[in-house]
């Protein structure tokens, strides 16, 4: 039996977001956040094993996937108002279940400790915050953005298709071809009559953020938060290494209070977890939510 899928169109604070569903609406919600430089609809290799139990909710934040691209660039916060509003149209009197992978984890964290009473239970995949900067990073940070942001840079097009797999596979190298194809279909799109293709995302994400990241701050907020927190690491990822050998794994775990139960460790995969072994992810996400 094939998974009932549908999209859908909602505004969100003037801006028409993109919204992929799978299943039952009637069955328990559980929201979706996805990460950097990907969309809502790449859950689609975790939702067969998901909508017997829940109904599921992807949206494509803004500027990413389907998603109108915002004039002027982006601000992180924005993220937090755009999901209070989704949250608010599919379950405006009842706490929410929440999964976010790596900035889409940033997302539902620290959005479950600014609102805390809107969260049931939160699972992040692969994501702890980013790595902390010093304020000898500063000048450097504002010189960098101001060099791209002046500069324009135009995003880069693909000859044809083929081209943009290839990038993909570079970054995604554990991935199948099919799913490859697939990749590229959701991320890019055609560009003119010659074949030529670019991704969808808006070229703006890429500029660099000139203000430093205080995990002091995020760490404030994950102190708030109420909910059981459940998180998901990939053993060969760069994610996991990085918080592992610098402490950051063993302190979020103690501040986020998360379980041996509620720790889940996939094996033989990197970072993009819902791609490469999507099976044990969702085996993962079913057990904490059920």
């Amino acid at each position: 039996m094939g998974v009932t899928e549908s999209s859908q169109k909602l505004d969100v604070r003037g801006l028409q977001y993109h919204i992929q569903e799978w299943g039952d609406p009637s069955k328990p919600l559980l929201v979706l956040l996805h990460g950097w430089m990907d969309c809502g609809a790449t859950y689609k290799y975790v939702a067969p094993d998901l909508v017997e139990n829940f109904f599921l909710v992807a949206p494509d934040l803004r500027g990413f996937g389907e998603t109108e691209h915002v004039p002027g660039g982006y601000y992180f916060p924005d993220y937090f108002a755009d999901l209070e509003v989704i949250l608010n149209h599919y379950s405006p009197n009842a706490p929410v279940n929440l999964v976010g992978h790596s900035m889409g984890g940033n997302i539902a964290l620290m959005y479950a400790g600014i609102r805390p009473e809107r969260i049931a239970r939160v699972m992040s995949l692969e994501s702890l915050g980013l790595m902390p900067t010093e304020p000898k990073d500063a000048v450097e940070k504002y010189r960098r953005w101001l060099r791209e942001i002046v500069s324009a840079e135009p995003a880069k097009v693909y000859p044809h298709a083929g081209f943009l797999m290839q990038s993909i596979h570079k970054g995604n190298p554990s991935l199948p071809d099919a799913v490859i194809e697939e990749l590229a279909e959701l991320w890019g799109r055609p560009v003119g009559d010659d074949g030529a293709w670019m991704l969808k995302h808006d070229h703006a994400h890429r500029y660099a953020n000139p203000v430093r990241y205080m995990h002091e701050d995020v760490e404030e907020i994950w102190q708030q938060i109420s909910a059981r927190v459940g998180l998901v690491m990939a053993e060969h990822s760069m994610q996991y290494r990085g918080y592992t050998e610098a402490g950051r794994l063993s302190r979020a775990r103690e501040l986020l209070r998360i379980s041996d139960d509620d720790y889940y460790l996939i094996e033989n995969c990197n970072h993009m977890l819902h791609l490469e072994q999507p099976a044990q992810t969702a085996a993962a996400i079913k057990q904490f939510f059920s």
